[in-house]
């Protein structure tokens, strides 16, 4: 997967955006991060911290590390621990949603906790989401996304990075197929956008005209 794009828009009803994505490269091997501050005060900054440190751990790692994927797993997680452990506690009252993709040739591996999502459009122009939010309503993970969308509890998060929280993320690896659109993106795209505007918004390669309470970001990644 080839990062194509990466577009965030601050929704109408914040004072800042508290969404952060970014990406890095080493020896052949990608990782994507996308992270979501709650509104919770210093949300944002563990946010940004979080990605900043994925990313530049990967970024130094040796190339025996990078070009394996179970050894930039165990890297990740070692690094997330690390957030908990010596990140968190700067921000005591924050929390963030995060997804981490780390891509290997064909074979890709996410790391999440929280309602960042990762996706891809079928053939049907439908997109398909691969990672179950860990949010109020989906407390079972069985929820399909558009119900989700619409539940009031959707913003009670079962799972974050946060100081008040054990660190634990859901791992889960796919083999990608080239040629397929894929989608990481926060909870004001996925749920704040309708399906429709979803597709819209990836076809046009913009959020301009997609206003939304929560800030809106998307990642869009092609294999």
């Amino acid at each position: 997967m080839i990062l194509h794009l990466s577009l965030s828009r601050k929704g109408t009803a914040r004072t800042e955006n508290r969404d952060i994505s970014g990406s890095a490269h080493n020896s052949g091997a990608y990782l994507y991060v996308i992270a979501d501050g709650s509104s919770k005060p210093g949300s944002g900054q563990l946010a940004r911290a979080l990605s900043h440190h994925l990313l530049d751990c990967f970024s130094r790692a040796a190339l025996s590390i990078a070009s394996c994927p179970e050894k930039t797993l165990k890297l990740m997680l070692t690094a997330l621990e690390d957030v908990h452990s010596s990140l968190c506690p700067d921000f005591p009252f924050a929390s963030t949603s995060y997804l981490a993709l780390m891509v290997t040739g064909q074979t890709a591996i996410s790391l999440h906790a929280g309602d960042c999502c990762l996706g891809y459009v079928g053939d049907d122009r439908r997109m398909i989401w691969v990672n179950s939010p860990h949010c109020g309503p989906n407390w079972k993970g069985d929820l399909n996304h558009s119900f989700i969308a619409n539940s009031p509890a959707r913003k009670q998060l079962l799972n974050c990075m946060s100081y008040r929280r054990p660190n634990e993320p859901d791992v889960h690896s796919l083999q990608t197929v080239p040629g397929t659109t894929w989608i990481m993106a926060t909870d004001g795209f996925w749920a704040g956008l309708s399906a429709e505007n979803q597709i819209s918004a990836i076809e046009g390669q913009t959020l301009d005209g997609y206003a939304t309470d929560d800030d809106a970001t998307f990642m869009l990644l092609r294999t």
